[in-house]
């Protein structure tokens, strides 16, 4: 059944450029797929042959959501692919689910595309991932259709404007705060007792591993039919080891867990073997999570401090869902594990009387661009100018000059006159300038065969990596970035692929393994 905001919306915004800004849990998935025309106003799916428009595409910030919806379209029946920067499937399908990196890379210039472009509200959070989202929009054919779907923010309307300058397109703006569970805010902390069904959230591997152990003291032991299931589960997926506080119905998650590792809290956390996922912000961050109650643990991290009244509410907003818990609670739990001097009561008073912010998008100086032809005052315009709001023009000239001269001082310190050629070719955004420029140099001095092991060394020593498992990842993505002529100079992929598929077969097989581990009936 369609909700009343869900019809206004697409009644608002059916046939055109548009912007849906609404909170998490709201239901914004049915709104996208009214928009692209996958589902009709009595919810019954447009098969493929029926769809009128082109590629329909569906972009995430990561692989992880990439894979979620690709999984959704496809259990619907429809004809779906799916891309991202190491995994590629049916790609001649109606419907394609990929990470923005690759939108922007690829499909941006196709025509006559329907695109939803999905937690845009990500664009926020770091000058890279802006890029990426702000070179696809800008990119995107102007005979294509585009729809942004995000959490709530403050001043939307300043953001849709800011949207239709870059663009040259006209938006609909369609914003709302409605939800389709009740929600309720706390004023009173929770005791560790009183926590169930719940997601915890803490911005740190001590805190989140602390407050596991302390609510698992707290609880008995799962029933024997839940903990054969989870045996069971746990070989499926390969999981050698599960952690002891699963067995008191207590998750961990957390951004440096293996792929099958978060598939298995979340499998028997969907399957209530568990009821409790503690776990950083990787929790916010789209994943299938049905709770009722969300709670703070911490609300500051420890580099950037306090968190956002934006952040607060995407977090809080996993609370509730329809079907499962019609009211959400969210509140709070004065642990000893919150950053430096910050008092998580005062922290959570503030953030439930203060503002939402408007969206602020900062973006980052394309290298390659740079590399490539492009001046450093067309650089230098576009950054700031299609920065919201506008960055200071001088202040990025002069970052511009810093990161060239650093260029120039590294090539002449080797002795390597076209390294900025190999640069250009092969430099990749998601590694820093120093790793960059150690990799161009490998490949500019190599005649013949690189051994992927080299690479190996090279990244591992100058990245900041979460754990070995991660940087074989990025590294693949990376390799694969590359054109073919690089490609083909590096020897031994294969032990590479080896090493992933070892430690975790699931990121190859995911569909095949999740297909496995759905419970009988």
């Amino acid at each position: 059944m369609l909700y009343g905001w869900q019809k206004t919306a697409f009644k608002k915004i059916r046939d055109k450029n548009a912007i849906v800004s609404a909170p998490t849990g709201a239901g914004k998935t049915k709104v996208a797929y009214l928009w692209a025309g996958i589902i009709d106003d009595k919810e019954q799916i447009i098969y493929p042959g029926i769809l009128k428009c082109g590629k329909i595409i569906f972009t995430a910030p990561i692989k992880a959501l990439s894979n979620e919806r690709y999984l959704e379209l496809k259990n619907m029946g429809l004809n779906v692919g799916l891309e991202t920067g190491d995994f590629k499937k049916n790609l001649d399908a109606d419907i394609i689910c990929c990470t923005q990196e690759i939108y922007t890379k690829k499909y941006a210039p196709v025509p006559g595309q329907k695109v939803i472009i999905d937690e845009f509200h990500y664009a926020t959070t770091d000058p890279q991932r802006a890029r990426a989202y702000i070179d696809g929009i800008v990119a995107t054919s102007s005979a294509s259709k585009i729809l942004l779907m995000s959490a709530t923010f403050g001043r939307p309307k300043k953001t849709k404007n800011y949207i239709e300058k870059i663009t040259a397109k006209e938006f609909e703006l369609y914003h709302t705060n409605k939800r389709m569970t009740k929600q309720v805010f706390f004023k009173e902390p929770i005791t560790l007792d009183e926590i169930k069904n719940a997601l915890v959230f803490v911005f740190s591997l001590k805190g989140t591993a602390g407050i596991a152990e302390e609510l698992a003291l707290l609880r008995d032991r799962i029933s024997a039919n839940k903990e054969r299931r989870l045996n069971e589960i746990a070989e499926l997926l390969t999981i050698k080891r599960i952690p002891a506080v699963v067995y008191k119905g207590v998750g961990i998650y957390t951004g440096s867990l293996l792929p099958k590792e978060k598939l298995f809290m979340e499998a028997a956390f969907r399957e209530r073997i568990i009821d409790v996922m503690v776990g950083t912000d990787a929790l916010s961050l789209g994943v299938n999570l049905p709770a009722e109650t969300v709670v703070f643990a911490q609300l500051a991290k420890y580099y950037d401090g306090p968190i956002s009244k934006n952040e607060f509410l995407q977090m809080a907003g996993r609370a509730g869902r329809k079907g499962y818990f019609d009211t959400g609670y969210v509140t709070y739990y004065p642990s000893n594990y919150e950053s430096f001097d910050y008092d998580t009561e005062e922290l959570y008073e503030y953030l439930l009387a203060a503002p939402q912010e408007p969206m602020r998008i900062e973006l980052d100086v394309s290298v390659p661009a740079l590399l490539k032809g492009r001046s450093i005052e067309e650089e230098a315009e576009y950054v700031a100018q299609y920065s919201y709001p506008p960055q200071q023009k001088q202040k990025v000239i002069d970052y511009i000059k810093e990161i060239l001269f650093k260029i120039d001082t590294f090539a002449e310190e080797r002795n390597l006159p076209g390294l900025k050629e190999t640069l250009a070719d092969i430099y990749f955004v998601e590694y820093n300038l120093g790793t960059n420029l150690r990799l161009a140099a490998t490949f500019a001095k190599t005649e013949e065969k690189l051994e992927v092991e080299k690479l190996i060394s090279i990244v591992f020593t100058h990245e900041p990596i979460r754990n070995e498992f991660y940087g074989f990842l990025q590294l693949r993505k990376y390799i694969n970035s590359l054109p073919k002529e690089y490609r083909k100079k590096i020897a031994n992929r294969q032990n590479l692929e080896r090493m992933i598929n070892e430690t975790d077969p699931t990121v190859k097989g995911f569909e095949e393994i999740l297909a496995k581990i759905k419970p009988a009936g």
